[in-house]
């Protein structure tokens, strides 16, 4: 009997841990532990489209969008028709991460008509936004509130202050936590507890470090059960993508 019990239990943790959601990372290794939400930036160049997605991409779940950073100039049509072709495939699950960006990429003017148009997409596919954001968040608040995008959107690999976290969270966005989570002095950790937990998710973006360990510390900082943080997550998750 205490065989079979530790079978079970070995189990329960197994189905547990496979429960952890991912929701934006640049890692393509998939473990057997998480689900992660890989995500494919559109590249630049046409002979880059043409061929996007390869043989590369990685057996998960997917979220594709062009990056403010890699917005083309010249060939912006063909990214957009790339990104309109991938929106309807199943495995796509999030539009993005899409957005602006203050200090890298082109024009602002540009990365906002590009951003309105991956909005626009992502509404005729019914699929959330993950959202890059630098020093831009009264711009994206102004297009939210032009636009009224029905589609949630969440705020990737937040790391700013109370104020900036309050006043999105007011207009409806989630916000995502990444590693920035595992600096005891970080904004992220000191936010944590002040983000409604039906707002929020966990991702490790392009950094080295396991999402078990970024669960694990943001169930120390809430003084919440992992299982129970997890299973919340989760549906988080099945709510805004199912």
């Amino acid at each position: 009997m205490i065989g079979y019990i530790c079978i079970i239990d070995s189990f329960y943790h197994s189905f547990i841990a496979f429960m952890l959601i991912n929701i934006h990372t640049h890692n393509p290794e998939k473990q057997d532990t998480h689900q992660i939400i890989y995500n494919l930036i559109i590249p630049e160049t046409e002979e880059a489209i043409e061929n996007f997605p390869n043989e590369e991409v990685p057996n998960t779940l997917l979220s594709a969008g062009i990056h403010p950073w890699y917005i083309s100039e010249s060939n912006q049509k063909l990214q957009l028709e790339k990104l309109r072709q991938l929106a309807s495939y199943k495995d796509i699950k999030l539009i993005g991460e899409c957005g602006l960006d203050r200090l890298k990429g082109p024009s602002l003017q540009l990365q906002e008509e590009v951003f309105i148009k991956q909005i626009r997409i992502a509404e005729e596919a019914k699929k959330p936004l993950i959202i890059h954001c630098v020093k831009c968040f009264n711009e994206l608040i102004s297009i939210k509130k032009i636009v009224r995008p029905k589609v949630p959107m969440i705020l990737h690999g937040f790391n700013n202050n109370f104020h900036i976290a309050q006043t999105i969270l007011e207009r409806g966005f989630y916000i995502s936590l990444g590693a920035a989570l595992l600096n005891d002095n970080s904004n992220a950790a000191h936010l944590l507890p002040q983000i409604p937990l039906e707002k929020l998710f966990f991702e490790t973006d392009d950094k080295d470090v396991s999402i078990q360990e970024i669960y694990e510390k943001a169930s120390f900082i809430l003084k919440m059960p992992l299982d129970k943080l997890i299973d919340t997550i989760f549906a988080n998750y099945l709510e805004i993508c199912s």
